[in-house]
């Protein structure tokens, strides 16, 4: 894993297990080699861009230093400052995630390490809450939230059993999956999450699945595939 995180491999992996053999003896750095050896890892062809700042941003951590970052949101031209008390740092789904108590927010907030544009360390130190529990946070906080107050729906769908499984083991359907058969499988969303995120991703997976309820889902795929064709034919 952390040779495809970029980050913690290569370098700093080789340096860690030459310190590992140069402090055994010989039947251990045997055992050392054997398992170095048995696992490989494809690196991507672009090297990870921002491994200055997660040296930093882990510095902070440890240190409990409060850091100022210019960050880039989602769908969002514009960058701004922001102080943040950096928690922990994530690896997850191909991305660097920094967990940190956000001043401008007054709350935990989740930050994508590849949309910091720069930071700055400030000698302003930081308490962290307490009983603050990584798995219960992350990634549950990305994800929309129900509110309970909305109208629910149950999406289900049926496809061939490789791809089911795939759609079951979505880091974002998964969380909303209700039922599975052999070949079926059952969601339960609120409506506006269902209309507004799932359609594209089940367009994703092509003629592996089908729909057949609702028929609200059934209409929203369409209407997707005539604004791709409108899109393409301009």
């Amino acid at each position: 894993m952390w040779l495809a995180a970029g980050y913690y491999g290569g370098d700093y992996l080789n340096s860690a297990i030459t310190k590992l053999k140069n402090y055994s003896n010989f039947e251990q750095a045997i055992e050392v080699e054997k398992h170095t050896s048995s696992l490989e890892v494809i690196k991507r062809n672009n090297k990870y861009p921002t491994d200055s700042r997660l040296e930093a941003l882990e510095s902070c951590a440890v240190n409990r230093n409060s850091v100022i970052i210019l960050y880039r949101k989602s769908g969002d031209g514009e960058s701004n400052d922001r102080q943040v008390d950096p928690y922990r740092m994530i690896y997850w789904n191909d991305k660097y995630y920094l967990v940190a108590y956000c001043h401008l927010r007054d709350n935990v907030r989740t930050f994508r390490v590849d949309r910091i544009e720069s930071l700055t360390v400030t000698e302003e130190t930081f308490e962290q809450l307490e009983n603050f529990s990584i798995d219960s946070y992350f990634p549950g906080n990305l994800l929309p939230i129900m509110e309970n107050e909305g109208v629910t729906t149950n999406l289900v769908i049926s496809g061939d059993v490789n791809t089911l499984e795939e759609v079951c083991n979505h880091w974002f359907l998964g969380h909303y999956l209700k039922e599975r058969t052999f070949n079926r499988a059952e969601f339960q969303f609120e409506e506006d999450i269902m209309h507004k995120y799932i359609p594209q991703i089940l367009l994703s997976y092509g003629k592996g699945i089908q729909v057949i309820e609702p028929l609200s889902m059934k209409e929203e795929i369409i209407n997707n595939l005539y604004n791709l064709i409108e899109f393409y034919q301009k």
